[in-house]
């Protein structure tokens, strides 16, 4: 799997790579913008392992950039605006979106580098980073090879499917990494407090299925690995063991437009981007017991930062979705089609 597919994927759907080619432009230029944060006493040296080692932060950074596709959002929930970030999809200036504005401030809004080609190193090193951190990302291990020669680099764990790292580890190695381990800690208490009280304020989410899914050479289908199969566990659901592939060492999988009979099995669908699946698709999903009963809605390109926010899952995103997402979730797994999931709010 090439890094330009892997990245598009973990994404959304076809619908989401046009504004993501648009904005990731040849952007990273100069050694501009960034601020740091503030640090905790005896947070240095720092060492965070990851799949190709170990990495020592010495001291606070000041420059960091970004090279996975959200960690923009803990930095910022940290007090830490990137130097750079990397493009995924969406066209908010500097990828910082409405849940991370309050936190940007007055900064300068971050360069934007583009993955679509491999990482940008050249153009990473003019910016002079004193940390690189890629979370959320396939990162190579040459790619982490390259980037360690410019400066200490915080790769994607090899605990999990490359763009399948937990939201609240990678804030963790994020806080670790800029010396605000005790704040990173207090960040994710707090978002993992209020993924629990959601769960708990909807019981009927308990035992029931979910997974999300989208068109994509036949079906796609985001495994149990994947952030956004892992938000739906978080909020009490399984995940689908008749959807699962042969193969499940991956964030997801394709598989051809008939298995969409599958679906039929699964107590709430979310689709991403329904619209753009096939005719042959549709027609197959329309005849499900999910379809029938109303066990399923869809997050496009139409419902704007909702729909880019729902693939982020980070602190910041998360409160912000889950305003939206739970009267959605709980409409569909009632099984009566005349309680429609409301559109997500503005």
């Amino acid at each position: 799997m090439n890094p330009t597919r892997r990245t598009f994927l973990a994404g959304v759907s076809a619908l989401a790579l046009a504004p993501a080619v648009a904005a990731c432009g040849d952007t990273a230029t100069d050694a501009s913008g960034g601020k740091a944060g503030p640090t905790e006493e005896n947070a240095f040296p720092a060492t965070i392992t990851h799949k190709y080692g170990e990495t020592t932060v010495e001291k606070a950074p000041s420059r960091v950039v970004c090279v996975g596709l959200v960690e923009q959002d803990a930095l910022l929930a940290l007090g830490i605006v990137p130097v750079a970030v990397t493009g995924w999809f969406g066209d908010a200036p500097g990828f910082i979106f409405p849940w991370a504005e309050e936190r940007l401030g007055d900064a300068e809004l971050p360069t934007v580098l583009s993955d679509t080609n491999g990482v940008q190193i050249e153009k990473i090193a003019k910016l002079q980073p004193d940390l690189i951190i890629g979370q959320y990302a396939g990162i190579t291990e040459k790619d982490y090879e390259l980037l360690s020669e410019l400066a200490p680099t915080v790769a994607q764990s090899g605990d999990y499917a490359d763009y399948g790292m937990p939201w609240d580890e990678s804030t963790l190695n994020i806080g670790a990494a800029v010396g605000q381990p005790k704040a990173a800690q207090d960040l994710v208490d707090d978002v993992t407090a209020q993924i629990e009280k959601a769960a708990s304020d909807h019981p009927e989410f308990a035992g029931k299925t979910a997974a999300v899914v989208t068109p994509y050479e036949g079906l796609f289908i985001y495994g149990p690995e994947d952030m956004r199969g892992r938000m739906l566990q978080q909020l009490g659901f399984d995940y689908p063991e008749t959807l699962l592939a042969e193969r499940t060492d991956e964030f997801g999988w394709s598989v051809s437009s008939e298995r969409t009979t599958d679906l039929d099995q699964v107590d709430v669908v979310v689709w991403l981007d329904y619209a753009a699946a096939d005719a042959g698709a549709q027609e197959l999903f329309e005849q499900t017991g999910t379809y029938d009963e109303g066990r399923f809605f869809d997050i496009s390109d139409k419902d704007g930062d909702y729909y880019v926010a729902h693939s982020f899952v980070t602190p910041l995103s998360i409160p912000y979705v889950l305003e939206r997402y739970l009267p959605q979730l709980a409409a569909a797994v009632d099984g009566d089609p005349s309680t429609e999931p409301p559109p997500a709010a503005a």
